[in-house]
């Protein structure tokens, strides 16, 4: 492969303006087909064959004029007089009737309005109808008294009240600003009058913002470092220029794609995010392996080189990542596969671009590629190292002098890694996962308040309601468990003299039965009958829980309901599902969390083999997975430490991470920790390889000591600069008003901090030191059946060097016989 790269980037060199005109036409192309096909984004969360799903399904085949839970763009106003007053007071009366009277006239298409209105005046009216229902299909008086109260619109206090509506439109994702715009405006109209009015709902959360802050503090970041890493202003701008029309690229196409499939409106964050980190970074390598050849060869054939050589890591630390998120689609969550193809496609472009437009710049620049020299900043001016020898030398670099700590106490460097991030691993016991709802926005938002004002005022559960679909199509007539009620019934029957339907009462039964056994369970405050389809083969039940939605005894009372759930099917013939949007969210980070150890045994073992093919070697692969595990637990651990549980009080409003952030934290870190562990020990692997297992004469370390020593310290420079320039695109983004990208990026940022600086420039040089030659021994059994990958580029160096040799004595020849024409 290094030959063949050797090849891309010496064309690229020479076809300069062909690849880079190539490239715009790329981007020109996709930009344009985005902007005329896209669709747009979509927010779902569901999971085909989730029970909730299912249930959800079956509820639109028995009312379907109702739509899935999920596509329900419900909004809810919520009114709170001040305290020691109540809504009831006329002036508040009067305030509420002017915020419903706005809201009929300037809201378009209202669709639900079952519980549309003044909570003090409609909620008589409202539940008057409810136990009329209720009491006309049999039900006893007491019991639809207590379901109308269970349904209040007003608190017992009387101080807080709420109306809800629904609009008519397919999903949350069509609400449009009009919508939005109409609802913030009655809001004002009753605060105004001195309420406390907020809103909610599916259909009032805010639209997507993207900032472009976030990438413009990135790059500002990543351009400093760069200048510091080659003390050119040419040479730190060009890995920006490829990074931005690489993530260009994967954005639109990532827009382009919505045409064909739903994605997540953070799905091209995510990709800009990871882009941009890796598309700096692989240009990175690629330059500095760059800079080292151009003074031994022509620009052209280092160009070629550069590409051949580090170009080899890049292309298989981006595969690492790639793979990483292409075993995404293996726990099979449709909106979790998309994200990480989207991902992936992004890192692939980026890869490719850092092969052929970082080659197609520098020729273009030509001489000046490192110009606009900054006085006294690395790359300034040359910096000779010894490789073969510790003697005293005008200036030791910084990596060889950590490295060389290292070598003196590398139990002490291990031990302390080991133990520091094994503590800040500690609290990742304590994570707790959540989907976005109100409960779980900003505290400062209108959602989160209106939220916290209906738990004060109905608790809890009023924000967590699941719904239980009865579907009475194959009841049993003749159950033991319906036959008390079906006796009762039949029995009224007789004394009215009227006929008797022993199906329909069996239907009617079961609907009374399955409401009386949830009713039963502990965790539920309410279990009540609200509707049924219109051939009365199907109804719907609405249960209220004690506990809100992000609380874990919610996910224990849906367990617990759908085991009560099996055994009332199996007496009485009828099918049931739970929905709702909170049994929907429980069960998608439930399926979450259960694919999570899947997919880490999955990268580790991916992580051992891939490494196992690049140093052949058993223990360094071990290392560098135990590395992984411990860096990703850090990660894990104080974020949970920050964005769960508020730790000095940084966080404005700490609680349960979102659901896929671990699974996707992991796939994510795993490609760049293994991005560092290639690009790093690769170094010292191509030293060792070049020496053949031997020290160098003179040296005083051994052959693996002198090959971990040299490598380290011609890689951590580079390697330094790739982290901190990731570290600074990653954190940027908590820059970003989405919940998610804020947690992810700081993640991400502590991941690539703790696997950077903890693992791959201490633990790693520490643990080879201690295993001393063990690090690079494998059975010879293993070495014959393994295939050869020459990621270092080792061919391609040592047939160059038999190239410029034989071109060395050709002159030196031609040289000799033109002195002996002379002669």
């Amino acid at each position: 492969m290094a030959q063949l790269l050797f090849k891309v980037g010496r064309w690229s060199y020479r076809r300069r303006y062909v690849v880079i005109a190539l490239w715009l036409v790329v981007l020109v192309g996709l930009g344009g087909a985005a902007i005329t096909l896209q669709k747009g984004f979509n927010d779902k969360f569901a999971i085909p064959g989730t029970p909730s799903q299912d249930a959800a399904e079956l509820l639109i085949k028995n009312f379907p004029d109702q739509k899935n839970p999920l596509d329900n763009a419900g909004v809810n106003i919520i009114f709170a007089a001040p305290p020691g007053h109540t809504l009831s007071e006329p002036k508040y009366v009067q305030a509420m009737d002017d915020v419903i009277a706005y809201l009929d006239q300037h809201l378009p298409d209202i669709g639900d309005r079952t519980r549309f209105g003044n909570p003090v005046t409609y909620n008589p009216v409202f539940q008057e109808g409810i136990i009329k229902q209720e009491v006309d299909s049999g039900l006893p008086e007491d019991t639809a008294r207590r379901d109308a109260q269970n349904l209040s619109l007003l608190s017992e206090d009387g101080r807080i009240g709420y109306t809800t509506l629904s609009l008519n439109v397919p999903s949350p994702t069509d609400v449009t600003d009009e919508h939005r715009q109409a609802i913030k405006d009655a809001l004002e109209i009753g605060r105004t009058a001195g309420l406390t009015v907020e809103g909610g709902g599916a259909a009032f959360g805010d639209p997507l913002e993207i900032r472009t802050t976030s990438e413009m503090i990135g790059l500002a970041v990543a351009f400093i470092v760069l200048i510091f890493t080659f003390g050119s202003v040419i040479a730190a701008g060009l890995p920006l220029v490829t990074a931005v029309l690489g993530i260009g690229i994967g954005s639109v196409s990532i827009v382009l794609a919505t045409r064909f499939v739903f994605l997540n409106n953070t799905t091209p964050v995510l990709a800009v995010m990871l882009g941009l980190a890796v598309g700096i970074d692989y240009a990175l390598f690629i330059l500095a392996r760059y800079r080292t050849e151009y003074k031994r060869t022509s620009r052209e054939d280092a160009a070629g080189l550069a590409v051949g050589t580090a170009g080899s890591a890049v292309v298989f630390a981006g595969l690492t990542v790639i793979i990483a998120l292409l075993a995404l689609s293996i726990v099979r969550i449709p909106f979790l596969t998309y994200m990480g193809l989207a991902a992936a496609f992004t890192v692939f472009v980026a890869v490719c671009v850092a092969l052929t437009l970082v080659p197609a710049l520098l020729g273009v620049m030509g001489k000046f590629a490192f110009g606009l020299k900054i006085p006294g900043l690395a790359g300034s001016k040359p910096v000779h190292i010894d490789e073969v020898s510790d003697q005293p030398r005008a200036r030791r670099s910084k990596g060889r002098a950590w490295v060389m700590f290292v070598h003196r106490y590398p139990a002490l460097v291990l031990s302390v890694v080991i133990v520091a991030l094994g503590l800040l691993t500690m609290p990742a016991l304590r994570l707790e996962l959540a989907l976005p709802n109100d409960s779980t926005s900003s505290l400062s938002s209108t959602q989160r308040k209106s939220a916290d004002l209906i738990t004060e005022g109905f608790g809890d559960g009023r924000n967590s309601l699941m719904l239980a679909v009865v579907d009475a199509a194959g009841v049993d007539p003749k159950a033991p468990a319906l036959e008390p009620m079906v006796r009762a019934q039949r029995d009224i029957a007789k004394q009215k003299g009227e006929a008797f339907d022993e199906n329909k009462a069996a239907t009617t039964a079961a609907f009374t039965y399955v409401a009386e056994r949830f009713a039963t369970n502990a965790d539920v405050k309410h279990a009540q009958l609200v509707g049924v389809n219109p051939t009365g083969t199907a109804a719907q039940l609405m249960i209220t829980p004690y506990a809100g939605p992000n609380d874990p005894m919610t996910t224990k009372l849906l367990h617990s309901l759908r085991a009560s759930q099996a055994e009332v099917e199996s007496a009485t013939g009828v099918t049931i599902g739970i929905t709702g949007l909170t049994p929907i969210q429980r069960d998608v980070t439930q399926k979450l969390s259960d694919a999570l150890p899947l997919y880490l045994s999955i990268v580790v073992g991916l992580a051992f083999v891939l490494l196992l093919l690049i140093f052949r070697s058993i223990l360094v692969p071990l290392v560098a997975g135990i590395g992984f595990l411990l860096s990703v637990g850090a990660a894990f651990g104080v974020t949970v430490l920050f964005w769960q549980e508020g730790l000095w009080g940084l966080v404005e409003t700490p609680g349960p991470l979102i659901s896929f952030m671990p699974i996707f934290l992991i796939g994510v870190t795993f490609g760049l920790a293994m991005d560092y562990q290639v690009f790093l020990v690769s170094r010292m692997r191509e030293h060792f390889t070049h020496h053949r297992g031997l020290a160098t004469p003179g040296s005083r370390f051994n052959a693996v000591d002198e090959s971990v020593i040299e490598g380290y310290t011609l890689g951590s420079r580079v390697v330094t600069s790739a982290a901190l320039i990731m570290i600074a695109v990653f954190v940027a983004f908590i820059d970003q008003p989405l919940p998610f990208i804020k947690i992810f990026g700081f993640a991400l940022g502590a991941g690539v901090l703790f696997d950077a600086f903890f693992i791959r420039m201490a633990l790693v040089p520490a643990s080879m030191f201690l295993m001393g030659h063990s690090t690079w021994w494998l059975p010879r059994w293993l070495d014959r059946i393994l295939p050869t990958l020459d990621i270092e580029g080792a061919a391609l160096e040592e047939e160059w060097e038999h190239k410029r040799a034989a071109a060395d004595e050709e002159a030196e020849r031609k040289v000799a016989q033109l002195a002996a024409r002379s002669n």
